[in-house]
């Protein structure tokens, strides 16, 4: 009989020590992620604060709307060219032609960047 008390008597301090350990296990695992949310918000704030990057997005939209819009029309009227290679053939017997075409090749690329800006500027103006 002394010796089931014993038992159940460890049994029952090795429970309960373990689940100490495991909740103060979990409190440092909380307080870690804590800390580590405080750094996120401070990092968070302090990239809120620049306003560096502004201007660079106007250029750079500026350039794409220069490229599109008025680099076209001024080509339109002028008498350069513009030399392209193109490949003709199939497979291994491909020949590299170079063809000269009069006006503003504008490139899918840019045509796709515009449609981005224009609808980054849509999405963000519904949020306001």
């Amino acid at each position: 009989m002394e010796l089931m008390a014993m038992l159940g008597g460890g049994l029952a301090g090795f429970i309960f020590k373990l689940i100490g350990t495991l909740v103060q296990a979990q409190q440092a695992n909380m307080q870690a992620m804590i800390t580590k949310q405080e750094a996120a918000d401070t990092s968070a704030d302090k990239a809120a604060a620049r306003d560096g990057g502004t201007w660079v997005r106007r250029l750079i939209v500026c350039a794409c709307l220069f490229a599109v819009v008025i680099v076209p029309l001024i080509m339109a009227f002028s008498e350069n060219g513009m030399t392209v290679s193109s490949e003709k053939g199939f497979w291994i017997f491909k020949k590299e032609v170079w063809t000269e075409l009069s006006g503003f090749v504008l490139i899918s690329e840019l045509k796709i960047t515009l449609l981005s800006i224009i609808s980054f500027y849509f999405g963000s103006s519904q949020i306001k």
